[in-house]
């Protein structure tokens, strides 16, 4: 039997929508109901209580138990060109005095940007396999993995909402972001620093004081990695691995991986093919 901290799953699942869509859920204090909806694809509306929210993808819509809720997926009609309707989501509903605790103890917007959401994303199709599984006995599962959704959503929300507070906090973390994803193109602290309007040594201490090193030093660390896993799993030249990571001097990228790895890069290559060919 489970206890009254428990979560009680409702609904939980993916949607995609193609053509015109309506669904609400009625105001009242009977519907004890925690809706989570985060959008991935496409765009749509939707109205809790007296506000209305224009939904694009990174967008978490949380309706707490009581609220009115009614969601639109139309076609766009202040377009110029008539597009196609989509709109894709992962939500979960669920209900449970843990639930009603959590709303109330945060008081989150309706809408709210994530910019990053990958974790929680994995959670949410975690629960997804759980809610299928039928023939698991896996109550005690689901519990604990709403529970880690919901306060994974609560970290990224309370982060969001200090950086909107104070913005100079956020900048770190778009350029964290920035730097995963162009760390193998040609990038100086010059560069990064200018992107986001401020000096090179306000980039550099913002940064450091986020994630205790420098950008750069991130960025050469993300390179090695890259360039660890070309060596381990592919055929490439290491002249060509140095490159392809983002060094442009193989002479630097030796030196750089063999401080990191303790170990050059083709002894690196040479000592795990051993091991594959021993432990097959």
């Amino acid at each position: 039997m489970m206890d009254a901290s428990w979560i009680d799953c409702l609904l939980i699942g993916y949607s995609h929508h193609t053509s015109p869509f309506t669904g609400s859920l009625q105001k009242g204090t009977a519907d004890n109901r925690l809706l989570l909806r985060f959008q991935v694809k496409g765009t749509c509306r939707v109205e809790i209580n007296d506000e209305t929210h224009v939904v694009q993808p990174g967008d978490l819509i949380i309706r707490k138990p009581g609220e009115y809720y009614r969601l639109v997926v139309e076609s766009n009609k202040d377009a110029d060109v008539s597009q196609p309707i989509e709109s894709a989501d992962y939500y979960l509903s669920c209900s449970g005095v843990w639930a009603q605790q959590w709303c109330s103890r945060n008081d989150f917007p309706s809408k709210v940007h994530l910019d990053t959401a990958e974790d929680f994303l994995a959670l949410w199709r975690k629960l997804i396999y759980e809610k299928r599984n039928i023939h698991g006995d896996n109550a005690e599962m689901m519990d604990a993995l709403i529970k880690v959704l919901c306060l994974t959503i609560e970290r990224h929300v309370r982060k969001r909402m200090a950086a909107a507070s104070r913005p100079e906090l956020n900048i770190p973390y778009k350029m964290k972001q920035y730097l995963e994803k162009h760390a193998t193109d040609p990038l100086t602290l010059t560069h990064i620093a200018e992107r986001y309007g401020i000096s090179v040594s306000t980039a550099s201490h913002l940064f450091k004081q986020a994630f205790g090193q420098s950008p750069m030093r991130y960025v050469i660390e993300i390179r090695l990695s890259i360039a660890s896993e070309r060596i381990l799993y592919s055929d490439m030249k290491l002249e060509d691995i140095a490159e392809a990571s983002g060094f442009r001097s193989y002479p630097y990228f030796s030196r750089a991986f063999r401080n990191h790895f303790h170990t050059s890069p083709s002894k690196y290559r040479v000592r795990n093919q051993l091991r594959k060919v021993e432990n097959p």
